[in-house]
Parts: structure tokens; sequence; C-alpha cells
């Protein structure tokens, strides 16, 4: 992969901290009672022609009224902040797998739904499923631990909350474009381990299929592309990559790691929100890192909920195909059609 690393600071959108949109509410958007009324006439045409999720593209889900306020959204996420909060759908009026139908719909209008897996998950739920804590391999959507700040497969990583939890569950982000500013500033000794990258534990679902599979070759943490910093970062993959292929981490590769880590947690750096039912998240997964705190489910019986989705945006140039070949590796969605 090309490592033209950027050695000046970033002055744009892209690298702000917590103070800056704490009181700022410019990137949360409403759904007006307009737009949820095309929507439910759009999910009722669908299902009205035997179609559920997975099954139709954008011109069959007709939202001539909202696509004005996607095309805003879709121009912070590409040249803004890089994330909004698109707020009060009325969850409670759907069942879950209309939920899905009409979360699909949605995303056919934001670009290429892609899954999550090699099962071919293209909407998956964020839920705690009660697996083995000691699986190496457990997947971050299944369990309800802290979850550290990290970047997924995509373009763009969509969050739906049906359900919230009884006690905790908050959503943090943080710019890592502004976290490179800081590594640039105070440690830029970091920079070029940073950029020279390192393998990723595909935790069992890399092409193989084989647990002990990591990346054939390094990816790195930062990438100057295009006027760009693009981001992939995982903490643990990269430890538990290192691990398996046998081959620790120097001192220098495991102090960059943790600083970036340190950044991505500090609370002058990110923005906390706690996710409501009805509530979408939607955020660049190159220029934002997202977090969760562990989270406790109710005692009736009702657990905290989200339906989740990868979506790659059309014309997109923010990467390079070095870089793309990785963090853009989810399978689309083949029955998406119009």
């Amino acid at each position: 992969m090309s490592k033209t690393i950027l050695r000046s600071i970033v002055q744009d959108a892209t690298a702000w901290k917590g103070a800056d949109v704490r009181n700022d509410s410019s990137w949360i958007y409403h759904f007006t009672p307009s737009e949820l009324g095309e929507i439910d006439t759009a999910f009722r045409q669908v299902r009205a022609n035997g179609l559920s999720w997975g099954d139709f593209g954008k011109d069959a889900f007709a939202l001539p009224v909202l696509s004005a306020k996607l095309a805003r959204i879709d121009d912070q996420i590409r040249n803004g902040r890089g994330f909004v909060l698109l707020r009060g759908f009325p969850v409670q009026r759907y069942t879950l797998d209309d939920l899905k139908t009409i979360y699909w719909g949605l995303g056919t209008h934001m670009g290429q739904v892609i899954s999550h897996n090699v099962a071919g998950d293209f909407v998956a739920a964020v839920t705690d499923l009660a697996l083995n804590s000691s699986d190496p391999n457990r997947r971050n959507n299944t369990t309800n631990q802290l979850l550290d700040p990290h970047t997924d497969l995509a373009d763009v990583v969509a969050l739906l909350c049906v359900e919230k939890a009884r006690e905790g569950g908050m959503s943090s982000l943080v710019s890592s474009v502004a976290i490179h500013n800081e590594i640039l500033q105070n440690h830029p000794e970091y920079l070029e381990v940073l950029y020279e990258g390192f393998y990723h534990d595909y935790r069992g679902y890399g092409p193989n299929a084989d647990p002990n599979e990591v990346t054939a070759t390094p990816i790195p943490v930062f990438e100057y592309n295009n006027g760009r910093v693009n981001c992939a970062f995982a903490k643990k993959i990269i430890e538990t990559g290192a691990h398996k292929r046998g081959v620790p981490l120097t001192a220098l590769q495991q102090k960059a790691i943790d600083y970036v880590h340190e950044l991505g947690t500090r609370e002058d750096m990110r923005v906390d929100m706690m996710l409501e039912p009805g509530d979408i998240q939607i955020i660049n997964n190159y220029i934002t890192l997202h977090s969760r705190s562990n989270y406790f489910d109710h005692e009736d019986g009702r657990k905290r909920y989200l339906l989740r989705m990868w979506i790659n945006l059309e014309d997109s140039v923010q990467l390079s195909p070095d870089f793309a070949s990785f963090v853009r590796r989810g399978i689309p969605a083949i029955r998406q059609t119009a």
C-alpha cells in the first residue's frame, strides 16, 4: 500500500473534538410527519408487491420528500464531520421484520448495502446473545460488554435503535482525523508504524474460515489519499493478529496503538450519545471511531436491540484502491435490485 505520510495539521470539519459538537445540534436531524408518512407508504407498496428486505432497490422504495434530507446527510457524511443522528422513527408501530424492510429501504437510498460476514448477513442484530465471553472470535455485536474505539469494514455504519438497555449502552464517537492531529503534535514518532500498519485477526471470518487466519498483508491504521486522512483501527484485532502470527508487536508498535486507543477514549476528544428507540446513527467509518459502554438489559426480559447496516457509498474517491481492498471487503447484497 502507498505510504504518503501527512505531516501537517488537518483543520477542516473532519478534525472535530468533543467540545466542537456538544453544544451544536446541527448533526441531529428529525423525521417530519410528511417524511414518516412517505416512508410508511413506500413500505406498504413493497409489501403489497410481495417484497421484503434484501429484495428491492431504491427505485422500489420511493422517497421524493425525504430524499432532500438524505442528500444533506450524505454531504455531511462525505465532506463534513462524518456523522449524523436521524431521530424520531416510530419503531413501536412496526414488527421487527417490518422494521428491517423499512430500514433496508432507507439504506438503499444511502448506497450499496453489503454483508457483515461470509454468511450473508445484511441487516445484523446488535444485542447480547450471552455467548462464551472467553471466545476470541466472538463478534462485537453479540455482547453487552464495553466495546473499545474501532472502525468497521464499510464506508458507512448505520445503527437503528429498536430498544435501549435498562442501564448503560452509551455510544461514543471520536474523529480519527483529530486523533491523527494529536499524534502529529505529541508523538510524531508513532506515525511511521501506524502508516505501515498491522496484520489484522480475521476472527474466523476470513476467506478461508480459519479461526487462526490473519490478513495476508499489514493494514495501515492511517492512510493519506486524495486530501483525506483515512483510518482502520481495532486494538484488540491488531493484538490478536500479532499473537496468531506468532510475531509479537515491537515496543514502538504497542505504544503507538495504545496511544490511538487512549485518544479514542479521552473525554475531550469524544462525543457521547444515548441512542433512543427510533434513533438512526450514521457514521463515515474511515474518519470516525465508534465505541460503546457496557450495559444491562431489563429485568422483564426486554433486551437492548439495534439493527446495523454496512453501506458503501456510490462514487466515493476517499480511499486508495489498496486501502479499499481491505476496509470495503463486505459482500454486496446481490438481491438488491431496482
